[in-house]
């Protein structure tokens, strides 16, 4: 009997935390959100383009969705508020970020974050830091 209900007790959890799972991705509209840079160092004449791209893939939705974003850059600027409302078909955004900087004989170690936003889902991810040293 003690195992019955073990086995009860088991099969109960896993259909809570599947509800659960299935809530989630219903009122979160990401399913994820990431960053790739076009260079992982730059070592060279200054000023440099580096160019970050937030991949942000999108749950299924059953209606429009819409949803704000904006970058923030490892010195402290804060990007402009975007808004985006994605075709019902599109599946992945791609957002693209350039940030232009350097001097000669100065070094930086640079990142971004992404932040993305809708309804009561805030969510933000940070490039990896890419060291810059100008000549």
């Amino acid at each position: 009997m003690l195992k019955l209900k073990i086995r009860v007790s088991i099969l109960g959890v896993l259909a809570l935390a599947t509800a659960a799972a299935l809530a989630w991705a219903e009122n979160n509209p990401f399913s994820r959100v990431d960053i790739k840079e076009n260079r992982g160092r730059y070592v060279g004449a200054c000023p440099v383009e580096i160019v970050f791209r937030g991949y942000i893939q999108l749950n299924q939705p059953r209606q429009a969705l819409a949803f704000n974003y904006h970058w923030t850059r490892s010195d402290g600027a804060t990007g402009q508020v975007k808004v985006l409302q994605p075709p019902l078909n599109q599946t992945t955004v791609v957002i693209p970020e350039t940030w232009t900087l350097g001097a000669a004989g100065q070094h930086y170690d640079v990142s971004e974050t992404l932040w993305v936003n809708s309804g009561n889902t805030h969510l933000n991810v940070t490039s990896r830091t890419i060291p810059i040293d100008c000549r």
